[in-house]
Formats: structure tokens, sequence, C-alpha cells
């Protein structure tokens, strides 16, 4: 069926996860588009989750097929599609997948179907997590380029990179530590969805085998055996009760894909009620002053909040937290801004795959924190880096001659080293930073700056030992901490959930009328919104520099 032919009356519902499925995606912008690159999907994953759930109780669709490839993604964002396609699981439909390559992701979502199949001469990747990291510091000095830093926290490791040739024995800790993590959650959930009595054979799968080939993988209980694709195409033929005529021949089966699905009336997004509604604002990317796309730029996200705060129709607002840091000055301008609208309607932060540095630090005072149990959290410290390119200027015939008023007038030039005064009052600075943090922290949660200290360090969490630590209130995704904003709010059944995506420029749009015959989500219906979003944007454009919320 094509996007705007409707959905047939007995029809697979089909998922292919080939682009990542990620909270807030930015549009493909014209630069994308002549230059190629920065592709991703269309399909934010609230509206994933909205199509299942509507699929599972729409008589029109008889299951779900999960095929294509499984894109990277974040663990909290593979861990909430997975939750999702349980939950359609359960509600009797029969879910098949059928990717055409599996590695552990692979596997992860599979094992929430009840029919896993390999292609075939198809392996499965079944070798364990790693985690390579570049160390630079000796190609620098070869270049004639010097690094120093000032940083508070032995576990702060971004900077690791750039000063030494081989990795600290703390950072070596917390990435096993969250490696192993995730290792676990995955044997678990694979355990259990495919009815496993229990998961040492996986383990050792791991450690020795590294490839399956599909007899192996289906002793392991990891698949159920190789189709071709004819035959694939014939048990979903069962399913929907098709013959198999048609141009097709047997690869034919009813289907609709997840993306034209989305554009049929029963996946309407309930934003589009009148009344009281939670509000979810979306923080991805790096934490940044002023930005664009893919960032969390202060000077939008504030004005964003302010609005949704003064708008009467918003009676609790859920703060979505995609971001490793920033800026420390555009965290502190967001965490006042959160700290306000806490004390006026709820604030819930969700943790997606990652809230840490400056992620957490515009999380510190929200109402409550919820995460993922794979959320990497925490990384409560502070960083500078100086490049000196003295050498490097020396070696080109470059020479520098320098006219200050003072000893410290030229302290961020690149082309001499800092003096050890210099190099104190920046390292003054980040331990003035550092304090901040602690003490931001521990008010928001309660705690004495000794007990966030000995838990800071720079130090990177799972969501679950955060909440152990009591950096996180709550382990739970985006609908739990919906669910509880529209709780603390006293909300009941029927209130509406108001999305609040990347807000396209002038030239996205422009694009986006060009791409509407090729996707079919630029064709969904924006009536409804308009009353609100003129709210917000009045709101907003009293803010310098605000570019809205749409």
């Amino acid at each position: 069926a094509g996007p705007l032919e409707g959905v047939p009356e007995r029809a697979v519902l089909v998922l292919d996860p080939s682009l990542p499925y990620v909270d807030n995606p930015v549009p493909i912008s014209v630069g994308d588009l002549v230059f190629g690159g920065g592709e991703t999907s269309r399909v934010p994953l609230a509206r994933v989750r909205d199509a299942l759930r509507a699929a599972a109780q729409d008589e029109r669709i008889v299951g779900l097929e999960l095929t294509g490839v499984v894109a990277p993604m974040g663990w909290a964002s593979l861990s909430a599609l997975r939750a999702e396609i349980v939950r359609f699981a359960a509600s009797g439909k029969p879910v098949m997948a059928d990717f055409a390559r599996y590695d552990e992701d692979a596997i992860y979502l599979a094992s929430a179907a009840a029919q896993v199949y390999l292609p075939p001469l198809g392996e499965v990747e079944w070798n364990g997590s790693a985690a390579e990291l570049e160390y630079l510091a000796r190609a620098l000095e070869l270049a004639g380029i010097e690094v120093q830093v000032t940083r508070v926290g032995e576990y702060k490791s971004a900077v690791e990179p750039y000063l030494d040739q081989q990795m600290s024995a703390a950072n070596r800790e917390q990435i096993q530590t969250i490696l192993q993590q995730q290792e676990d959650a995955l044997l678990a959930a694979v355990a259990e969805g495919r009815a496993l009595e229990d998961e040492s054979a996986l383990r050792a799968a791991l450690r020795e085998d590294g490839l399956l080939a599909p007899d192996r993988a289906a002793e392991l209980g990891l698949v159920d055996g190789v189709r071709y694709w004819d035959e694939v195409a014939g048990e979903l033929r069962d399913w929907t009760g098709d013959d198999g005529a048609g141009e097709d021949g047997d690869l034919a089966y009813s289907n609709i894909s997840l993306e034209e699905y989305l554009l049929d009336p029963v996946c309407a997004p309930d934003e589009f009620l009148a009344g009281a509604t939670v509000a979810v604002v979306y923080a991805e990317g790096d934490v940044v002053d002023g930005g664009g796309p893919g960032q969390v730029a202060a000077n939008e996200l504030v004005p964003q909040l302010a609005a949704l705060r003064e708008d009467e129709e918003v009676a609790a607002v859920v703060l979505r937290i995609n971001s490793p840091g920033g800026s420390a000055s555009a965290s502190e301008f967001i965490l006042r801004e959160v700290e306000l609208l806490a004390a006026e309607k709820p604030l819930i932060v969700s943790m997606g795959d990652v809230a840490a540095s400056g992620g957490y630090w515009i999380a510190a005072r929200a109402n409550e924190i919820y995460a993922d149990p794979g959320t990497i959290t925490g990384s409560i410290g502070v960083f500078s880096m100086f490049p000196n390119i003295a050498t490097l200027a020396d070696r080109l015939g470059v020479d520098i001659e320098t006219v200050e008023t003072g000893p410290h007038a030229g302290m961020f030039s690149f082309y001499r080293p800092l003096a050890p005064e210099t190099l104190a009052i920046f390292q003054a600075s980040v331990d003035r930073v550092y304090e901040d943090f602690l003490t931001r922290v521990a008010a928001g949660r309660g705690l004495e700056r000794d007990a966030v200290h000995a838990i800071a360090q720079g130090r990177v969490w799972t969501g679950r030992d955060a909440q152990t630590l009591g950096l996180v209130d709550e382990l739970g995704g985006l609908p739990a901490a919906i669910q509880r904003a529209a709780d603390l709010a006293g909300l009941k059944e029927g209130y509406a959930t108001w999305h609040l995506y990347h807000e396209q420029d002038e030239w996205e749009a422009l694009l986006d009328s060009w791409l509407r015959e090729a996707d079919p989500l630029a064709q969904l219906p924006v009536d409804g919104l308009t009353a609100r979003a003129r709210t917000v944007l009045r709101a907003c454009s009293r803010a310098q520099n605000a570019r809205g919320v749409w």
C-alpha cells in the first residue's frame, strides 16, 4: 500500500530500523542533500511507540515483521524499542524477525519475536562488547602540538587521548563496568525472550565462538532456522490470508511499513487533543550557549522552557536529555530555568542514552529524574584544554611577535605554553566551576557536598548505579516519566502529550517540501497545533535570538 492509500484489511506491519530511531531527529539539511552525509531517521522514537501501540489494537494489523538491519543505537534507545516490541507481542499478535544481518543488537530486538530466522549463509555476530579509544599524544608531539590541561576528577577522561599514550586505570575501570552491565542486560533479556533456562551457554559462546553459524545459533536457541525470502513471505501470507498472486508472485504478502502506517488516523499523536497537557522537551546534543540543530543551545532551550512555564494549558513538563555535556555557563542558564519551572509545575527529567557532565548539570534540580538502566550519566567533573602550536609554527617557518599590556593579556594564545602562574589561574577557575557543580547537585538531590564529591570525580555511571547512588530517582523510559509527570499534576486519563521536536528553519522547510513525495512523514497533519504553537512562539520571541519551538 502506498503512503496515502490506507491500511489493508489484513496487513503485516513492517519495522525496519536501518536508520536509527532517535528522540529528536534533525531533518536532512540542504548541505546533507548536496554534499552527502548526516543522514538520520525522520521518525522520532516516540512516534514509533505510537505506531506499535496503535497496531497492537488495530484489527487491520495481523502481526509485526522485524526486517532489514539494525542501525547503531544507544542502549537506552534500543531498550525502549525492544520494550515496545515486547508490548506488541503481549497483545497476542505474532512477531517475526528476519533481519538481513544479525549482531548482538539485532538478536536483542529479535528475542522479543516468536520466530527468528537467518538468511541463507547468514551468521550471528556474538562476540561481546568492545570500546576502542584513539590516543593522540605521540601524534601531536610529532606534529609539534602541545596540549595543556586543567581538570578536576580522577575519572574525567575526555582529555586523556591528548595527553597520554595509554588508558588510565580509572578510565578502564569505568568503561569496563559499563560494558559489562550492558552485556549482562543483553544476556538476561535474550535468555528471557527466547525462553532459555539460563544464560550460561550464551555467555560462554560470547567468549568462545565470536561468529555463530546457523546451526550453532539454533543450538543456542538464538534463532529458529534459515529461511529464504520466499519462505518468509509464505509464512507471512499465512498470517494475512494472501494467495501470493500479483506482481511479486510468491514474495507478495499484504504489508505496510511503520512509516506509512504513521499516516493513518489511528496513529495520530494525542498532542492534537485539547485540554491539559504534558509537554515533552528534547535536549539533544552538546550543551552550547548558542547553536543550531543537533545541539542543546541555551539561547533556544531557556525561552522554550520559560514559554511552557507560562502556558496555562501545560500542566507538567518532561525534559528528555540526550547530551554528553558542554558549556558550563550554558548549563547554568538552563538549570536556572529548570529550577523556575519546577517551582511552578511538575518537571520530570527523562534521561536517554547519555546525560552526563553538563547533561547532568541541567537535570540536577528537576522534581524527579528517570533513567534507563543503561543510560550513561554522571561525569560530574570539569576540564579545560589549551593547545600550544609553537613548535609546529616554528617548523612551518611562522614567526610570532606579541604586544600586550599585562602578563596575562595573551593567556589564550595558541603560540606559547602557559606559564605556571597562568596555568594556576585556569586551574582555579576549573576548581571553582567544579565546586559550583557539586553545590547544585547536592541542593537538587538533597545530598551533602562531600557525598556528591565522593561519587563525582568525573566518573560516568550507568542509570542503574546512578539510582543506587542517589543521582537518579527511578529507572524507566520516557513513557514512565510522562506518566509520572501527569500523576504529579493530578491529570487523569485522556490528557494530551505534546512533543516539541526540532524546529525547522526556512531551508529545512523548503527541503521538506521537495521531499514530501519521498517522505510520507512530511505529510503528517499539523492542524490543531496552530494556536498552541503561536502561544509558545510569542513567548519565545520575547527572548533575544530565540527561534521558538517548532
